[in-house]
């Protein structure tokens, strides 16, 4: 007997067709959203700018529920007086319209999910990360200038530019290393040492070969390693 399939809402399938019911149910939410002010006459016309003040917490959305507020009591004051009048008929307009059109600019605010706040750490190793690139485009467009302006060298007195952490192996001092890559200090005193004698490196990867540090060390610091062009003369 062959084997049978199932044809339920499964698969890629199944998932369009979820994403497309959530749709409809949505514009059809986004609707009776809009229709609030228009079914109470204007007398809920501030509920769609409250909702979205609750959200937002703006001074906009908190102004234009006030003034809707305004409207609504408007409304129902002249209702309790008997309506009638091209004035109470103009008030109601106006507050219909005015809800509708809050309702339509708010629905986001009111129904959207909120953004959480990013949490400070990971805000901090983000940033330090685009600084990093951006010290990185410099050194690699104008090695003089990334030279001048400290990239990679923590160590030097008045501080510098502002590189996101990283380290130039060509020219800063063994304590520098350790504080930024935390090697032990005899591992970054015989590297320094080992540096000056040969004048420096070309690349990370000649210092791979040519130095005594286990490439596994430099592997594991490439994020934070940058190698410019050896100045004796900055140490």
């Amino acid at each position: 007997m062959p084997e049978s399939f199932s044809t339920g809402a499964s698969g890629p399938a199944g998932i369009g067709h979820a994403s497309t019911v959530k749709q409809v149910f949505r514009v059809i939410g986004h609707g009776l959203w809009m229709l609030i002010p228009v079914a109470s006459l204007g007398v809920l016309a501030w509920l769609p700018a409250a909702q979205a003040w609750w959200r937002a917490r703006t001074a906009g959305w908190l102004l234009a529920a006030a003034l809707l507020a305004v409207g609504s009591a408007a409304v129902l004051i002249g209702a309790a007086d008997g309506g009638g009048g091209a004035g109470w008929g103009a008030i109601i307009i106006g507050t219909v319209l005015g809800g509708v059109v809050a309702a339509a600019i708010g629905y986001r605010t009111a129904f959207g999910q909120r953004e959480r706040p990013l949490d400070p750490a990971l805000r901090e190793a983000l940033h330090n990360r685009a600084r990093r690139a951006e010290a990185r485009a410099i050194a690699a467009r104008d090695p003089e200038l990334a030279l001048e302006l400290g990239v990679g060298r923590p160590d030097r007195p008045g501080g510098g530019y502002v590189d996101g952490g990283l380290i130039d192996l060509n020219n800063a001092t063994a304590a520098g290393i350790v504080h930024v890559l935390g090697w032990n200090p005899q591992l970054a005193e015989s590297y320094v040492a080992e540096r000056d004698a040969r004048h420096g490196y070309r690349s990370l990867t000649e210092i791979g070969a040519l130095s005594s540090l286990d490439p596994a060390v430099l592997e594991s610091s490439a994020e934070r390693i940058i190698v410019l062009p050896y100045r004796p003369t900055s140490h």
